[in-house]
């Protein structure tokens, strides 16, 4: 299988970890590359130092080549992505006529949060339109925060849960336009 996705020029974040050609660790990825990160994204601006400390030792950072599926729709959700570069294209397929673009994400977005809430399949598609670079929580890394730092998981929960609160805002606005 592996094979058959680095000819296509595509992989899902399964087959991530044992790092295809498209979606590749980052050598620089030390905890304090990594909190430096997390404190320039509009999503944790706000945080303490320590709390960054913490957080970057559970985020993991990796170089993404345009074209890469970073998640299939109905691939199982396992962790979310936080875009630090680069942009992904998000789909739906459920048109007969091909999948329809539902919108682009970019520097600071968040991709597949609602998988480490739900633990449903995912409702989308994400390819990546230009090579980028995003940092990944995993819904174990993202429980370990919960359990070893509560206050600072539930910071991160109510975090995650504005962003959807944004996104559902943003969806009932463009379902309404398109309505009336």
């Amino acid at each position: 299988m592996m094979s058959t996705m680095q000819t296509s020029g595509t992989s899902s974040l399964r087959e991530m970890r044992r790092y295809p050609e498209s979606v590749r660790p980052t050598p620089e990825s030390s905890p304090a590359k990594i909190a430096e990160l997390l404190m320039g994204l509009p999503l944790f601006q706000d945080l303490e130092s320590w709390e960054l400390q913490v957080l970057s030792r559970h985020f993991r950072l990796y170089n993404v080549e345009a074209g890469a599926v970073l998640f299939a729709e109905g691939d199982e959700g396992d962790f979310m992505a936080l875009i630090v570069e680069g942009a992904a294209e998000l789909t739906k397929e459920n048109d007969p006529k091909g999948p329809v673009k539902i919108g682009t994400e970019g520097f600071g977005r968040t991709l597949g949060e609602m998988a480490l809430i739900d633990r449903e399949p995912r409702s989308a598609t994400a390819k990546f339109v230009k090579n980028g670079k995003i940092l990944i929580l995993s819904r174990e890394s993202f429980e370990a925060i919960m359990n070893e730092q509560p206050r600072l998981g539930i910071d991160l929960l109510w975090r995650i849960c504005r962003v959807l609160s944004q996104r559902l805002r943003r969806t009932t606005g463009s379902l309404a336009e398109r309505l009336n």
